[in-house]
C-alpha cells in the first residue's frame, strides 16, 4: 500500500477547494481560464510522466512528486484524483495515518 496517500482525505480536500476555485473563476476572463487550463494540462502530463519514469510505483509518494514540481502535495492530490476520474491513472492503495 502507498503509505501517506488517503484517497478519503484527497477527496474532502477537494470539495472543500471546489467551492473557492468557484468563486475565484467567476471573476477570471477568458484568457486567464485558458491559460489555466493550460497550466493543469502541463501538471498532468508531468505527473504521468513521473509516475512513467518510476521503477516502483509502489513506494511513489503525492509528496514526492509535489517536490519534483515545486506544488503543494495537496495540488498533487487534486491532479491524482482528477486523473483517476478520467482514467488515466488507477489508485491501488489506501490506509490510515496517524491512527
Amino acid at each position: 500500500m502507498n503509505k501517506g496517500f488517503n484517497p478519503v482525505e484527497m477527496c474532502q480536500r477537494m470539495t472543500e477547494s471546489t467551492g473557492k476555485a468557484m468563486e475565484i473563476a467567476s471573476y477570471a476572463t477568458p484568457e486567464v481560464r485558458a491559460l489555466f487550463e493550460d497550466w493543469v494540462e502541463a501538471i498532468e502530463e508531468e505527473i504521468i510522466k513521473i509516475i512513467k519514469e518510476e521503477s516502483n510505483t509502489e513506494n511513489l509518494k503525492p509528496d514526492q512528486i509535489a517536490k519534483r514540481l515545486k506544488i503543494s502535495e495537496k495540488s498533487v492530490n487534486f491532479f491524482i484524483a482528477k486523473l483517476a476520474q478520467q482514467g488515466e491513472l488507477k489508485i491501488t492503495g489506501i490506509e490510515l495515518v496517524n491512527k
